[in-house]
């Protein structure tokens, strides 16, 4: 049995906000341990930092706290590029948050132990030459890894950058200041991900879905951006963080496992989720089947688990917002199967009634409550997307993906 070092080993110092919640560790083996502390577990009004850390006294081992942290930090190409500029091993989780964890989704820092999140806070606007640099650097330094004064981290393997909007001006946050906004630059070697994503996310608000607002902005690049579902505003106007956590987080699983195929979360266990934690399960559930049908009939694959969050309001936790939802099916190089499995099945036309039938009784919904929802989303969408094509070639232009996807629509909603 391993020893568990406390405070004799270095650690890290966990915020929500600006309240310190907790200390994270290395044991001797380097794994992780997580401590709640006693202060913050006593406060009025405190929350847990994940669903799957509540809050206690006692300590808890790598397998409980392992999965919420990881979850932090960048993936794929964006944590290996982040991990070359700080020369820190890729594998090496505990020392990239040490290096990058001070502004993460939601309202978590992570900060060097006895670092307190309170470098003065403030914004700098970039102009147009300085973020064309920014943009074209970001495949090298993403997040601006190893930049003084900037310790950012958002999940995901995209590469993106956290800014802040006022009247159509962008700034860079410095300190520990809140970002509004996040910026998307074009993925290399798929045809207009910036136009696909817009496209995307605008439909799934024309159905009712709820989803930031997004917008391409047009200059010396041609970006996409959304704003923050994880921030708000106060009276004063200023910039407040949100907590939330994505599903992976919530259920315990590690980012590795964020596919069903790599043992990651279910559908089941997604609808499980909100109908034990969330403070309006119906509306959240029947939200989510909107989800996962919009999904199937845009032809987005990678409607993974880490594509879910909880956000926590002040009434309690709910599902967040909707955001990265896209037309795979457009990239003959991507997979096509569903990430996550309907009634056991992943394959989009292969889903007949009897999967959907499985599907709701898994998941606890009547089955003519699904079948009659993917009925009128399957006859819903195609046309709610034509509109918008009209719409989005007037804003953007002609987009030969936009063409694409409206046949994708098209096919999906035919096989339904």
């Amino acid at each position: 049995m391993s020893k568990v070092v406390g405070m004799d080993n270095p650690g890290l110092d966990v915020y929500l906000w600006d309240q310190k919640v907790g200390r994270l560790w290395l044991d001797d083996k380097r794994r992780f341990v997580f401590q709640y502390d006693t202060e913050w577990i006593h406060q009025k009004g405190s929350i847990p930092l994940s669903l799957h850390l509540p809050l206690r006294e006692e300590t808890y081992p790598d397998d409980a706290a392992r999965p919420f942290f990881p979850n932090l930090l960048p993936e794929a190409e964006v944590k290996r590029a982040i991990a070359q500029r700080l020369r820190i091993s890729e594998s090496n989780d505990f020392a990239l948050l040490n290096g990058i964890g001070g502004e993460c989704a939601g309202a978590v820092s992570v900060m060097p132990e006895g670092m307190a999140p309170a470098m003065k806070p403030g914004y700098r606007e970039l102009h147009g030459e300085e973020l064309h640099r920014m943009i074209i650097e970001l495949p090298r330094r993403p997040l601006l890894a190893g930049i003084e004064g900037m310790r950012l981290s958002l999940a995901g393997a995209q590469n993106k950058l956290p800014v802040s909007m006022e009247d159509c001006r962008i700034f860079i946050a410095t300190g520990n200041a809140p970002s509004s906004h996040i910026m998307k630059p074009p993925i290399r070697d798929l045809e207009d991900t910036v136009g696909n994503e817009a496209f995307c996310m605008m439909l799934a608000h024309k159905m009712g879905l709820s989803v930031p607002p997004v917008t391409i902005r047009r200059g010396l690049d041609r970006i996409f951006i959304i704003a923050r579902y994880d921030r708000s505003k106060d009276t004063d106007g200023r910039i407040v963080r949100l907590h939330q956590e994505d599903f992976c987080q919530a259920l315990g699983f590690l980012p590795e496992q964020k596919y069903e195929s790599e043992g990651g979360p279910s559908l089941k266990q997604c609808f499980t989720l909100l109908h034990e934690k969330s403070i309006r399960p119906a509306a959240d559930r029947m939200a989510l089947l909107r989800w996962t049908i919009f999904n199937v009939l845009i032809g987005n694959a990678d409607a993974h688990a880490k594509n879910l969050a909880m956000l926590f309001t002040d009434r309690g936790p709910r599902l967040a917002p909707f955001y990265d939802l896209i037309c795979t099916q457009v990239y003959p190089d991507l997979m096509d199967k569903q990430a996550m499995r309907i009634g056991g099945e992943n394959r989009p036309f292969w889903m007949m009634r009897k999967h959907w039938e499985r599907f709701s009784e898994s998941i606890g919904i009547k089955p003519n409550l699904v079948l009659k929802t993917l009925k009128e989303m399957s006859a819903a969408v195609p046309a709610a997307a034509q509109t918008l094509s009209s719409e989005f070639n007037q804003i953007d232009g002609t987009s030969t993906v936009i063409e694409k996807i409206l046949a994708v629509i098209e096919k999906r909603a035919e096989s339904a």
